[in-house]
């Protein structure tokens, strides 16, 4: 969900949470007339508590960066499953993956690092040596 859709559905629920309380509040006022400046009191204090809770509630949530999944998969590191010539499977996160080499053929059983997505399919390239520890 992004974060306009989120303030959307915020806003339409306090609307119509706001309408609700407002029939009640007239409906009261109706049947007893004489407690009018309560109710009207008790309704504006409800609605200024609502809104002060709704906005310390999705505040945090608001403020939180979208993650993509692309950004937990890009830098993991995986096993080739099959040779990828250019295209095979590899074995991330105990999950199989379609994947590509970015460079040239990888023999199955040779650890890769993945480098971007296209899609669902990984794009990973062999680790260096430097990289395998």
């Amino acid at each position: 969900m992004s974060k306009s859709d989120l303030w959307y559905s915020v806003i339409v629920s306090s609307i119509c949470e706001f309408v609700v309380v407002g029939v009640i509040a007239i409906v009261l006022i109706l049947f007893y007339p004489a407690y009018f400046p309560y109710i009207l009191l008790g309704a504006i204090g409800g609605v200024i508590l609502y809104v002060y809770m709704k906005y310390r509630i999705y505040k945090p949530v608001y403020n939180q960066p979208i993650r993509q999944p692309r950004d937990d998969i890009i830098g993991q590191v995986g096993v080739a499953i099959q040779d990828l010539a250019p295209r095979g499977q590899i074995k991330l996160r105990n999950e199989v993956w379609s994947g590509r080499s970015d460079s040239g053929t990888i023999r199955e059983g040779t650890k890769v690092k993945v480098v971007d997505m296209d899609g669902i399919q990984i794009i990973v390239q062999p680790l260096q040596d430097s990289e395998r520890r």
